[in-house]
């Protein structure tokens, strides 16, 4: 058995994850008190849950010791995964809780088999399996990428991962539903990022 935090458990794989303490105030921490940093915590919560090949156990506690006072909450981002969690974010004051995006397929769309990790899932197709993207559009979106997270100063998987980018690639999504629709792509990131990505995917069709 291997008890590693979330920060320690990059480029890790394991058969079984158990994460646990996922609890208002601890994912995301209380500290993350901007939509930027509440992004990274999310990040963070996406890294653990990849780590997993087989099976994937989420928990939290109701009070921080047997016998506590009862006031914690399950964290918000795990809205619309847990049973009767849909008005979840309207009891914490913060609206009516956004609509769950579809699961992210199973099995590879083009050759069926099935797909083994969390960027695989993201894709839709497995690792061994050719992009169907433009190799142009695929470029332009990483030359977007770049500029803006060096204007931001962060890494360009927090403005969007690889697979995301792929996914994004892939599926040339013409409107802003539709690029919600995809796995990777937030309320925040949707707002902060989305005309900004219609706009790249026009222009490298028309070059």
């Amino acid at each position: 058995m291997t008890l590693a935090s979330l920060h320690a458990a990059k480029g890790l794989e394991w058969d079984a994850v158990f994460l646990v303490g996922l609890c208002e105030g601890l994912m995301p921490i209380s500290f993350a008190d901007t939509p930027e940093s509440v992004d990274e915590e999310r990040r963070l919560l996406y890294v653990g849950i990849t780590r997993a090949r087989e099976h994937l156990s989420l928990s939290w506690s109701t009070a921080r010791t047997p016998g506590g006072r009862a006031n914690r909450k399950p964290s918000r981002f795990l809205d619309g995964l847990r049973p009767n969690s849909v008005a979840s974010s309207s009891a914490r004051g913060k609206g009516p809780a956004p609509r769950r995006k579809s699961a992210a397929p199973a099995t590879c769309r083009v050759c069926g088999s099935m797909l083994a990790s969390g960027a695989e899932r993201k894709v839709g197709r497995c690792n061994d399996c050719p992009p169907s993207y433009e190799e142009q559009t695929f470029d332009a979106l990483r030359q977007w990428r770049k500029e803006i997270a060096l204007a931001a100063e962060v890494p360009a998987f927090v403005v969007f991962t690889d697979a995301t980018l792929t996914a994004i690639a892939e599926a040339k999504p013409s409107t802003l539903e539709e690029l919600a629709a995809l796995a990777g792509v937030g309320p925040s990131k949707l707002e902060r990022y989305g005309e900004d990505v219609l706009r790249v995917l026009v222009e490298s069709t028309t070059l």
